[in-house]
């Protein structure tokens, strides 16, 4: 650029012969006299200025951590669906459905998933649920002799942007923070590029159309070196220039208090002809599920102590609780109703003739420090599994009790051993409100029954479709976690 010359006031210009040149923007006079320029104010010469540029804004959206589409229960991971508290579902009840909610109580429901949370946010003023992840710590002994190496590599989960207004590649940087040196995020910054470039999708929902990115596999969690001793979170910033603006969060599940469940595995063969059809690749197939795809998202190490068989064909015929046990077999293999006096049969016999009964107390009592997990040759009508139940010696409240019976058409689901499992922690069906003159506590939200991919749902909905999770319920709930690691049979010093 030339030089530019500013404007004066009664500028003259006096020359009988004068020629301009403009060249490159400067411009010069040739004149046969001079040339005078008289003025009233100074004349300025100065350098060209630029117009300032103007700052890019960030744009404005949320990021939440989601659980990748291979999960199948290694780890535990909750957040709050859409379809809870929107109307996202045809819900069919008796003959008639509508679009709703599948939560009964969208209020209640909220409220749980801020339950705990450490500094709830409200990006551009929209309200923020994070989600709940638990792992455990992966420590040596002498750092903490509760760890485990089962998430030692820690675990890989999906990034989600959601619009609050349209996002450009523009170099925003999506910055995760972890405060507690025992919990490692990496990478610790993502460039929203990557997340645009995984495509961008949409959702619609109570007249809202909401467009998304999720980004596969994007961030690595993991704990080590040592527990973690309250709820940590791992914070989510967007960054643009010197604008810096927190968008989400993550919540960590305590991890230093590590419960243990002790299973006494009892297969119960009431033909000698087909003694040992309770086979015992399914044994280890249920402690396999119970380790890594059940109980360890409430953090607790379940463990089959002993595996045993019972033979119920071999017990004294004249003693009248044998006899009992075979008059209810019978009359529960066509009537539901007599399938609970089986199970108490059940537990009474073993109380009496079994190798590994508890040592002072009954199986469902207080003191009882192991749960019991009768594996059936029985038919009993459509169930599959059913869960004893106990009045509380301490607690004045109905409870769950420490045992369950698993019939023959239950021992090949994986869902049926731990869901009956999960009641004798204390937990009930997620559709389930509980009975009040069993003094039932409520659970804190209730979901429509066959909906969800929760291990207490069912797999068929009251309208007797499939519940679309049926192959894939592999999930409790934070406040399942709660509710189980509070269990009284759990054992804390081991």
């Amino acid at each position: 650029m030339g030089n530019m010359i500013s404007r004066a006031k009664n500028i003259v210009e006096s020359s009988e012969h004068s020629t301009t040149y403009a060249t490159n923007g400067d411009i010069s006079l040739n004149a046969a006299n001079q040339v005078k320029l008289r003025s009233t104010d100074k004349v300025v010469y100065d350098k060209y200025q630029a117009p300032e540029k103007k700052q890019k804004e960030l744009k404005k959206f949320m990021i939440h951590f989601r659980r990748p589409a291979s999960y199948k229960g290694e780890y535990g991971f909750d957040w709050l669906r859409d379809e809870y508290i929107h109307s996202i579902y045809l819900v069919m009840q008796g003959n008639s459905g509508a679009m709703k909610p599948l939560s009964n109580d969208v209020e209640a429901t909220k409220k749980e998933y801020l339950k705990d949370v450490k500094n709830p946010i409200k990006p551009y003023g929209k309200d923020y649920y994070p989600a709940w992840l638990s792992l455990f710590p992966h420590t040596t002994a002498q750092q903490f002799k509760y760890g485990s190496d089962m998430n030692k590599n820690g675990v890989q989960l999906d990034l989600e942007l959601e619009e609050i207004e349209e996002v450009i590649s523009d170099g925003t940087q999506i910055i995760l923070e972890s405060k507690n040196p025992h919990l490692k995020v990496s990478p610790a910054q993502i460039n929203i590029g990557a997340l645009i470039g995984a495509g961008k999708k949409k959702k619609y929902f109570d007249g809202q159309k909401i467009g998304y990115y999720t980004l596969k596999g994007a961030v690595n969690i993991v704990n080590n070196g040592a527990p973690l001793k309250q709820h940590e979170e791992i914070k989510i910033f967007a960054k643009l220039g010197d604008k810096k603006e927190e968008v989400g969060k993550l919540m960590v599940y305590n991890n230093h208090v590590i419960p243990k469940l002790e299973i006494v595995l009892v297969r119960v063969n009431t033909k000698k002809e087909t003694s040992g059809n309770i086979k015992k690749q399914l044994v280890k197939d249920a402690e396999y599920q119970f380790k890594h795809a059940s109980f360890n998202q409430a953090l607790i190490r379940a463990e089959v102590k002993t595996d045993t068989d019972f033979n119920v064909y071999d017990l004294p015929e004249k003693d009248p609780e044998v006899t009992y046990f075979w008059d209810r077999t019978l009359m529960a293999s066509v009537a539901e109703k007599y399938q609970d006096q089986l199970l108490q049969s059940i537990i009474r016999l073993y109380e009496k003739y079994g190798k590994h009964k508890p040592v002072g107390g009954s199986i469902d009592g207080d003191a009882n420090k192991r749960t019991y997990m009768f594996l059936t040759d029985l038919e009993a009508s459509a169930l599959a599994g059913l869960t004893s139940t106990h009045a509380g010696d301490i607690v004045n409240e109905f409870q769950w009790g420490n045992s369950y019976m698993i019939f023959l058409s239950g021992l090949s689901s994986r869902r049926t051993l731990i869901h009956e499992a999960g009641h004798s922690l204390g937990l009930q069906h997620t559709f389930s409100t509980g009975a009040p003159l069993e003094g039932l506590t409520p659970p804190p939200y209730t979901l429509y029954k066959g909906y969800t991919d929760n291990i207490m749902d069912y797999t068929w909905q009251e309208g007797g479709s499939d519940n679309p999770f049926k192959e894939h319920m592999y999930a409790f709930f934070k406040f399942q976690w709660d509710v189980m690691r509070k269990d009284r049979s759990l054992i804390l010093n081991y």
